[in-house]
């Protein structure tokens, strides 16, 4: 398993990571040490929250 996920606040580009069961995408920076992520539901529809860093998991190495 991964650790915890050290984000750079000024850094704008969107990347993976996971929170809880799901893959997430992460969007930016929100107030204080929340982030801004977006995720899709079971019927396919993107849902956007907002989930404090620490809870956020860096996706494994992996090939694509």
């Amino acid at each position: 398993m991964t650790g915890a996920l050290t984000i750079v606040p000024w850094t704008a580009e969107a990347f993976l990571a996971r929170y809880k069961d799901r893959v997430v995408l992460v969007l930016g920076v929100t107030a204080g040490d929340r982030r801004r992520i977006q995720w899709l539901t079971e019927d396919g529809k993107p849902r956007v929250s907002a989930v404090k860093q620490k809870h956020l998991r860096a996706m494994p190495p992996q090939l694509f």
